[in-house]
């Protein structure tokens, strides 16, 4: 499949680009297990298929909202939330098969939001799992990536 370190590397360019352009969010890479409030998932196929799904912290997202959308706190929703996990892993899925292979068109699903919490943590295997922090605020991402053999 090619060299997990480079391919890394174009995911976690991916996540800064959007996260800074997007959302005005400062990410710093972390290594400690993270509590999440609500995760995202997105598939992709091409010449690779995979699927990438985020885990947010109700914090990351309030911020993403108040940052893009120019929300108050007050006015936040789930709704909210939700559209703006679903748009920046669609953005991120976007960069990266960019990146991986700009000769190919890649068809990307529909973003799938779920409102749940739970722990996300550097380890698992199969996958490359990177984990966020911007001030006491957590993102976890997490990559299943594989040749698409047709």
């Amino acid at each position: 499949m090619g060299n997990t370190k480079k391919i890394q590397e174009m995911l976690m360019n991916s996540i800064f680009d959007v996260f800074e352009k997007m959302f005005f969010v400062f990410l710093e890479p972390c290594d400690e297990e993270m509590k999440y409030d609500m995760s995202a998932s997105i598939e992709f196929a091409g010449s690779f298929k995979g699927n990438i799904r985020a885990y947010l912290s109700t914090g990351i997202a309030n911020s993403m909202v108040e940052n893009m959308l120019g929300l108050e706190a007050a006015e936040i929703t789930d709704k909210t939330r939700e559209d703006c996990a679903k748009e920046s892993l669609n953005m991120i899925a976007g960069s990266f098969v960019h990146k991986l292979d700009a000769g190919t068109v890649f068809d990307l699903s529909i973003p799938t939001y779920k409102k749940e919490s739970g722990r996300f943590g550097p380890e698992s295997p199969g996958n490359i799992n990177l984990l966020f922090d911007s001030d006491g605020l957590y993102l976890g991402i997490s990559m299943k990536l594989e040749e698409n053999k047709k």
